[in-house]
């Protein structure tokens, strides 16, 4: 195998574009080794014919004269990327986009006009989608039966590096290094990437925290309405911070999260925390709050979701807060209390738990919820994650933990709803 990559821009000349930055960084590092491009093919391109002895040109951001045009005036779009050999055998034009739902059909149509000629034709499109997007299925039933259309995402692209780093011996420096470095930028890239686990290697910052909440909001927003939280399909407008210690978001109701029930995701500097949070201004919840501790046959019955809910959860905290808020912006606390539920002893405590008996906690926070008036209040029911003891929290396989938290949460939010 030979490579031609005298079509690429230097490698130490940036793009000002972000996007093609992406596109730069991934053609140079499979450009620059034979057993990288050919693994790059036949692993993620799922190239399945030979390609060892082509010459192979690589090239980014070119009008592609040498691929049908003749004249400037003729070219209908210029792909991000190819990838042909010499003998007109595998013809690849690439995409690439960083952003999700970013594609454009008439614009991959154009692309593939270029390569046609090919005996195999194949249009790559990468995305940071967390899924096929629906526009390549679209494009695959039109175009389908003329070319190969490969979708990836960078997440995909990332993990795959991951694994080369892990198989390739330390004799090859060149690959390693490359591979490297790649996924170094791809990690600063991070919004490409979605959800990759909760980690902070130099410790707690609150903007690294805002992106990975986002990251894993993003994924578990399908999940959620999947779940028949139906009615939960509103974010907050952005991740904001009132302090330094934690960051969260929520899915609420179209009309604002503070006037319903909603499901809280917070990171701080210790736990991730996922909650059921009823608001100030959700008045059939509080309602409801209100009946259950005035009838002993719902307190039973709350107490038995509660129990359900321990079991699937390492820890499951109750909070009260009391705020005020300045220019109805900045909120200021007046009053908080938190306690694990274990504290109430059995049936929540469980034989490894280290929190000690105290069921006074219960009487208090009956307390506090049935006198609530004329302050701006709040419940939660939290379950909590530790990040020292919580088993993969720094992985991306975590985002199955967090899906069947949200699970296990739904029958409280079903009580809490009734009327």
């Amino acid at each position: 195998m030979k490579i031609i990559k005298s079509g690429l821009h230097p490698l130490y000349e940036q793009y000002s574009n972000q996007e093609n930055r992406l596109t730069h960084a991934l053609l140079h590092t499979i450009g620059s080794s034979e057993l990288l491009l050919s693994k790059f093919l036949r692993k993620l391109v799922r190239v399945n014919f030979p390609i060892a002895g082509e010459t192979y040109e690589i090239t980014t951001q070119k009008v592609p004269f040498s691929h049908g045009d003749t004249e400037q005036k003729q070219v209908e779009s210029i792909p991000d990327a190819w990838i042909v050999d010499k003998s007109s055998k595998l013809g690849i034009v690439i995409e690439v986009k960083d952003k999700k739902n970013n594609l454009r059909l008439s614009q991959l149509r154009r692309h593939t006009n270029k390569i046609r000629n090919y005996k195999h034709p194949y249009l790559l499109v990468i995305t940071p989608d967390l899924k096929k997007p629906d526009k390549i299925y679209e494009f695959e039933r039109k175009e389908g039966k003329y070319l190969k259309i490969v979708w990836l995402s960078w997440d995909e692209i990332y993990r795959w590096l991951r694994k080369l780093s892990i198989s390739m011996k330390s004799k090859r420096s060149k690959e390693t290094f490359l591979v490297a470095s790649l996924q170094e930028y791809l990690e600063r890239r991070r919004e490409v990437l979605g959800f990759q686990g909760i980690y902070f290697p130099t410790g707690f910052n609150v903007l690294e925290a805002k992106f990975i909440l986002n990251a894993e909001m993003e994924e578990l927003e399908p999940t959620v309405k999947k779940m028949k939280y139906k009615e939960l399909c509103e974010r907050r407008p952005a991740i904001t911070t009132f302090s330094q210690e934690s960051v969260w978001d929520c899915f609420g109701i179209k009309e604002g999260f503070t006037k319903d029930l909603h499901v809280t995701l917070g990171i701080n500097e210790k736990s991730h925390d996922i909650s059921i949070t009823v608001p100030n201004s959700a008045k059939q919840a509080w309602s409801r709050l209100k009946k259950v501790f005035s009838d002993e046959v719902e307190k039973d019955r709350l107490f038995s979701i509660l129990e359900s809910l321990r079991n699937k959860v390492p820890h499951l905290f109750v909070e009260f807060n009391q705020r005020h808020f300045i220019a109805q912006k900045k909120g200021m606390r007046d009053g908080y209390m938190e306690f694990d539920i274990d504290t109430l002893g059995a049936p929540f405590m469980k034989k490894n738990s280290k929190a000690k008996k105290f069921p006074m906690w219960w009487s208090v926070i009956e307390e506090a919820i049935m006198n609530k008036k004329r302050i701006n209040g709040q419940v939660m029911f939290k379950s909590k994650f530790y990040f020292d003891e919580t088993k993969g929290i720094e992985k991306p396989k975590f985002i199955k933990t967090a899906e069947n938290t949200i699970e296990a949460l739904k029958p409280l939010y079903d009580f809490l709803k009734e009327n």
